[in-house]
């Protein structure tokens, strides 16, 4: 239950920055679509409208910049533009179904909500770079310090253990089979 309370809690942020700018997307969508333009080209005017107003929230109210603010205004369009291909893509395919050809609102939706979690992840990466890699690197550690701490055998005054190579056990010797049985 915890897990899923951390999974909800970091992505709060984002939605409300993300609800603004759904409304802008929402509502540039919905006008185009009802007056001038056939959906294809609306969704691209809309989507493409809310962009720049989302890096703006999301830079000062959801991610901590971890880089430059150039490369990440770059990095973050060329996420936002595969996530209109994603969100172009769903609402032309949508339409081509006789239930939901009508109900513009609904696959708007059924676009965002897909388009939410990519642009959640892939913004998160594009602001803070990789994530996790102090917290794995320190685990690792932890892990190769315990593993230090039982005594290694050593050899000729070395600090360093030579083992002896073990012989494969492909064809064992009768006496390596006799001793297996015992």
């Amino acid at each position: 239950m915890e897990r899923l309370w951390a999974f909800i809690r970091e992505k709060i942020p984002f939605a409300m920055t993300g609800l603004v700018a759904t409304g802008i997307n929402y509502g540039v969508y919905l006008l185009l679509v009802d007056r001038v333009l056939p959906p294809g080209p609306a969704t691209v005017i809309a989507y493409s409208s809310s962009v720049l107003l989302n890096f703006v929230l999301q830079r000062y109210f959801v991610f901590e910049l971890n880089r430059s603010v150039r490369s990440a205004f770059a990095l973050s369009m060329l996420v936002s533009a595969f996530g209109l291909l994603i969100d172009w893509a769903i609402v032309v395919g949508l339409h081509k179904f006789p239930l939901l050809g009508e109900e513009e609102w609904i696959i708007k939706l059924a676009a965002t909500g897909i388009v939410f979690f990519y642009n959640f992840y892939a913004k998160r990466r594009v602001f803070e770079g990789k994530r996790g890699q102090s917290v794995a690197r320190t685990q690792v550690q932890g892990e190769v310090e315990e593993s230090c701490e039982i005594p290694l055998p050593t050899t000729g005054g070395s600090s360093v253990a030579h083992p002896e190579p073990k012989k494969p056990l492909l064809n064992p010797s009768p006496e390596e089979r006799g001793s297996k049985k015992r």
